[in-house]
């Protein structure tokens, strides 16, 4: 029977490594060392660290006219453009949208940097999480900026109030029209979103405009609650903060229905959208919604009644006990006996996916310059785009398909069209060669250092060790030997084990012989190519 029981079992690799996979992006042999290390309750203590936040992102075309270069007023090559107007006073609108187009860049590489980089920690998982939860999209940079900011900022704090923070977010008022909403002209699209997608789901339908948790005169009533909420527009001063008109707010008492228990939210200007969400956090229903939410994102995507009844609702139960802070509900979940018997049941998503065919395998973005490592990460950005992950374009306000749509969850990462794709670029990340996305050509060098993955195999002359380990740390689980003996004829086609111990030993023994070197590395390097292909790296 599922529990939420603390994992009583040898704290080892392949624990330590499903923790970091499903908890963080990518996992290098390192930290999965200093996991086991640390033990189960120390890297969980140091996945929720409290973190200095990243420094915003630089811009990274070089300055110029070209069509690799660019001149923003706001910011020179190397410097944030983030405190910079986001209107940038330029002669031509065509300048301005070149401008833009180079911050937007900018924004997500530096996203994925983020993602990348990260150690230890459970904060940008999170934040994505967030970012899938609260969907929101704007084209202006400096409002995508801001917008990630309050959801990392806030990551690992408390749901109640995040709810709130959003409520009244620029980027959020535009997106669901809240700023549209007035006393005179009522829209119901947020109303509605923050019920039905934010906060307490809407359950089965029991009359005319009656759900479990709501009903519709319930959005029409929400939907008052929340006019007046204004965004100045972009060339304005104050145009990344939201501000409140009195006059377009709807006065009086807003009357809920008895799914809120009747509950009657009194006249009260700017804070009265405070009140509202605390009114709706009283519902019992908010925490078992945030918790289904959690569970999919991190554990399974089958919510049985069992499921319901020994996971969810305990858990519900710990973040009411906290009053909605998550971090100690999550601590509970991802130490659970549950959470460790559900393994290789989860499609990596497209971000997943090619954060694990880099930074598992130590290919990080190049140091030389900004304009480098932007221009790496940002093809990453591209790569997920084409996979159907586009960071901060979801394909409607309810998100990414894969966490809410039944029944294929997360199989909608896969299909004919997609699975193609996903292994040819796993493949490229490796042996090198180009990506063609959108009828461009991004050029990907061989830089997964196969020759060092290797040197920290113990006796990886040994090709039936070399497979066995990489499957470990790519797969995380044993694969069959029927398959290891396919790799090894990969490795060294139709020869005996001894050619590639040889081989191997010999260029072990001469690291300065050039042929020899760039024969180990082609070898290594196709094999590795064959692995990230297989269906057992496409899953976590």
């Amino acid at each position: 029977m599922p529990n939420l029981d603390t994992f009583s079992g040898n704290w080892t690799e392949k624990e330590a490594r499903h923790l970091l996979k499903r908890s963080s992006f990518g996992v290098t042999q390192n930290l999965v060392t200093t996991s086991v290390s640390l033990g189960l309750s120390g890297t969980i203590e140091k996945l929720f660290e409290e973190n200095p936040l990243p420094e915003p992102p630089l811009k990274y075309l070089l300055d110029g006219v070209g069509n690799d270069e660019i001149n923003d007023p706001g910011a020179n090559y190397g410097e944030t453009w983030v405190t910079s107007p986001p209107y940038p006073e330029v002669a031509t609108t065509q300048e301005r949208t070149r401008i833009y187009n180079s911050r937007n860049r900018s924004m997500y590489a530096w996203s994925f940097l983020q993602m990348q980089n990260a150690e230890i920690s459970i904060r940008e998982k999170l934040t994505l999480f967030w970012h899938n939860h609260f969907v929101s999209e704007n084209s202006n940079p400096h409002r995508e900026y801001y917008y990630t900011d309050v959801l990392r900022r806030n990551s690992l704090k408390n749901f109640k109030e995040l709810v709130k923070q959003i409520t009244v977010d620029p980027n959020m008022l535009i997106y669901l029209s809240g700023s549209q909403n007035t006393e005179s002209a009522p829209n119901e699209n947020y109303a509605r979103e923050l019920l039905e997608l934010f906060t307490i789901g809407k359950g089965q339908a029991f009359g005319n405009g009656d759900y479990t948790n709501y009903t519709e005169d319930d959005v029409i009533a929400i939907a008052q609650v929340l006019t007046g909420w204004r965004v100045r527009g972009v060339q304005q001063t104050e145009a990344l903060t939201s501000w409140f008109s009195n006059f377009n707010h709807a006065k009086g008492n807003k009357n809920l229905s008895h799914r809120f228990n009747n509950a009657v939210i009194s006249e009260n200007g700017a804070n009265e959208y405070k009140d509202l969400i605390d009114i709706i956090f009283k519902q019992d229903e908010c925490s078992r919604f945030i918790s289904r939410q959690f569970y999919i994102w991190f554990i399974n995507s089958e919510l049985s009644a069992e499921i319901e009844t020994n996971i969810i609702e305990p858990l519900a139960k710990i973040i009411r006990d906290n009053n909605y802070d998550i971090v100690p509900a999550l601590k509970v979940l991802l130490s659970s006996e549950h959470f460790f018997e559900n393994t290789f049941c989860m499609v990596k998503s497209p971000i997943d996916l090619m954060l694990s065919a880099t930074k598992s395998l130590l290919f990080s973005a190049p140091k030389t310059s900004v304009n480098d490592e932007y221009n790496f990460a940002y093809v990453l950005y591209l790569a997920a785009t084409d996979l159907n992950q586009s960071y901060l374009h979801h394909p409607d306000v309810a998100g990414w398909k894969a966490y809410y749509q039944e029944p294929l969850f997360y199989k909608s990462w896969i299909n004919s069209y997609l699975l193609p794709k996903r292994l040819d670029y796993c493949r490229i990340i490796v042996s090198g060669g180009d990506l063609i996305i959108d009828e461009k050509k991004y050029t990907v060098p061989p830089l997964v250092p196969v020759l060092l993955i290797a040197s920290r195999i113990t006796n990886a002359q040994d090709p039936t060790i070399l497979i066995t380990e990489l499957s470990n740390q790519l797969f995380n689980y044993p694969i069959t030997e029927s398959q290891i003996t396919t790799l090894k004829d990969i490795l060294i086609p139709g020869l005996p084990d001894f050619e590639w111990t040889v081989e191997y030993s010999n260029y072990i023994n001469n690291p300065s012989d050039n042929a020899m070197r760039i024969s180990v590395d082609n070898k290594l390097r196709n094999l590795i190519a064959v692995m990230v292909q297989m269906s057992e790296f496409q899953i976590m």
